[in-house]
């Protein structure tokens, strides 16, 4: 049996996720920061008031706890973030962002949008929405 033929959509999947992280970090290149530190502080904004820490990071972006802490640390050190502790739990750490990360959040965005553009531009209409079900059917199964 063929085993390049037993890991078609694995090796097919990996291969798209590498061109498009690759596409997404050179859209933001010059704004000093990766996808991931980007997409990351989307998402702190969009979730900083319902009590975010660390481990919400590391859950949602699927990267272990040491990986979190130095990103977050590089992203305090640019002044895009802050950590603080509350004063009814000193165990942990809310992240928020600060007026520097806002400022590149709206730049992330319409960077992520024309990769997204770059993705689908060959699609039709009806493909598009078949692709987007499909994509949710496989990470709902994940």
């Amino acid at each position: 049996m063929d085993t390049k033929q037993d890991t078609l959509y694995l090796d097919l999947l990996q291969l798209i996720s590498l061109k498009i992280k690759k596409r997404a970090d050179e859209s933001i290149k010059e704004l000093g920061l990766n996808s991931q530190q980007g997409k990351m502080i989307g998402y702190i904004y969009e979730h900083q008031d319902k009590g975010l820490i660390q481990k919400n990071l590391s859950d949602r972006f699927h990267v272990r706890g040491a990986s979190i802490t130095s990103m977050l640390q590089g992203l305090e050190k640019k002044g895009y973030i802050e950590r603080k502790i509350p004063a009814h739990n000193e165990r942990q750490k809310n992240i928020y962002v600060l007026p520097k990360g806002v400022a590149l959040i709206e730049a992330f965005e319409q960077s992520f949008q024309q990769v997204e553009a770059e993705i689908i531009q060959s699609l039709s209409e009806d493909e598009r929405q078949t692709f987007k079900a499909l994509l949710k059917k496989v990470n709902e199964n994940l």
